[in-house]
């Protein structure tokens, strides 16, 4: 704080940034007359840059009193802002084709998977923007912070431009983000998976230009691209899957994946998807998604078997008016749903052998009563009873997983299940614990759980 006279003081606050006035008075003190031009030339001298100087002769002019008056005002730096990577590709595409206006699905127009060949910038470096320093009232300076430059965090078959600007291909293949780092898988490209390919296992992606025919498999790290149709093999991988044409699984697994699946068609399919699915028609299959199963399309219908999703179901049709069984099931993890039903099973089968041990025992235990039991019929007595001990075991460990998955069931999501057009009869809705079975054909409608209930609204 400056005194410049008994009566005036000039503070300036700690950033610098602020320069105040006050005039001091108690009630029986009279004020003199300020030597204006004296006072002005001496704040210049400590008031460099930002003097409102109207201000300041008003409040001298007119001696306001008691009160602290904002006369000078500093810059503030501007800090720059760091760069960033901007990247050519997208990749978070939900593998959505693309429904023209007639209501078909163009599956030609969906741009899935991204293709480059070598050399093929993927990502610029944009630099960071340039700040300026502020200036305190005294006049000096005040730093800005500079804005950061990013970095490439690459991976395999990619490299940096000379500049460090760009970040490119360095052989052909497919973009993919994993991990962390941006990377170029290669890719295999095949006519058909048959007899004159065998099973394929292959660390990378996949391009089948026709079909995955029935009893093969497919097994990837990367995604796979089939411009025909899956009639019965098997695919397993950790990305993307597109089939332009459709599934028929023949009642078997023909699908288990880490990302998305996109299809025109699933027939007679056991789907194990991890990301989103999305297909024209979904029939008489066992499909779980841990995201969304979105039917689309002129069609958009869903009948027989089941269809589960841990988020939300969108369809135009579900079921039919043969009141075909057709099961939709939303908030739930589907993984955790299968291990709960596959526990329940071994469970019960346990149950059933234990039961079958205990009345073999039962009578044995007779002839034992007896003295009726040979060394054979002895053998088998003991072995019985190592099997009943076995089994009782096995039955209290398989419990008590139970128990633990069942508790987490118990925290299952909210989700939706969203029909554009008609439900039929005998159509079953499952949302989290609560279930329904629709008895009558309804229009437009939107399933959803309230209170432990499913209640219908609006589409």
């Amino acid at each position: 704080m400056y005194h410049l006279s008994n009566n005036l003081s000039l503070d300036i606050s700690k950033d610098g940034l602020k320069g105040y006035i006050v005039i001091s008075k108690d009630d029986d003190s009279e004020l003199g007359e300020f030597n204006i031009d004296g006072i002005v030339k001496e704040v210049k001298e400590i008031i460099k840059y930002g003097l409102k100087e109207e201000v300041l002769l008003n409040l001298l002019k007119n001696k306001i009193v008691n009160e602290k008056v904002l006369i000078a005002e500093g810059k503030e730096p501007i800090h720059g802002k760091d760069g960033k990577i901007k990247y050519y590709f997208d990749f978070e595409k939900p593998l959505l084709p693309k429904i023209k206006p007639d209501g078909t699905v163009d599956y030609k127009e969906l741009d899935s998977i991204n293709v480059v060949k070598s050399g093929d910038i993927i990502a610029e470096i944009i630099p960071p923007e340039e700040g300026e320093d502020g200036i305190k009232v005294n006049g000096e300076s005040i730093s800005h912070k500079k804005g950061k430059i990013p970095r490439f965090s690459r991976g395999k078959n990619t490299s940096v431009s000379e500049d460090g600007k760009f970040l490119k291909a360095s052989s052909n293949g497919i973009v993919e983000f994993r991990n962390g780092k941006i990377s170029v898988s290669e890719i295999l490209t095949l006519n058909n998976i048959d007899n004159s390919t065998g099973n394929i296992n292959f660390n990378g992606n996949v391009i089948i230009k026709e079909d995955i025919l029935n009893g093969f498999a497919l097994k990837t790290t990367g995604s796979v691209e089939i411009k025909g149709a899956v009639e019965g093999g098997f695919i397993q991988c950790d990305g993307d899957v597109l089939v332009r044409q459709g599934i028929q699984g023949y009642n078997r697994l023909v699908i288990d994946i880490g990302g998305n699946l996109s299809t025109k068609f699933i027939e007679n399919s056991i789907i194990r998807v991890r990301g989103n699915i999305t297909s024209e028609a979904i029939m008489h299959s066992d499909v779980s998604s841990k995201s969304n199963i979105l039917v689309i399309g002129r069609k958009g219908l869903i009948v027989g078997g089941i269809c589960r999703a841990k988020y939300e179901i969108r369809a135009k049709v579900v079921g039919s008016s043969m009141a075909t069984n057709t099961v939709l099931e939303v908030g739930v993890d589907p993984e955790i749903k299968h291990k709960f039903e596959k526990l329940e099973q071994n469970i019960k089968t346990c149950k059933d052998n234990l039961e079958k041990i205990e009345r073999s025992l039962k009578l044995l235990d007779m002839l034992k009563s007896s003295n009726r039991l040979d060394q054979k019929k002895l053998e088998l007595y003991n072995s019985l009873i190592k099997a009943r001990i076995s089994l009782n075991s096995e039955i209290i460990t398989l419990e008590r997983e139970l128990n633990l998955i069942e508790s987490q069931k118990d925290s299952l999501l909210k989700g939706q299940i969203k029909v554009s057009d008609t439900v039929y009869p005998g159509v079953k809705i499952i949302i989290g614990n609560s279930q329904m079975i629709v008895r009558d054909e309804m229009k437009r409608c939107t399933f959803y759980e309230e209170n432990g209930r499913i209640k219908i609204g609006p589409y």
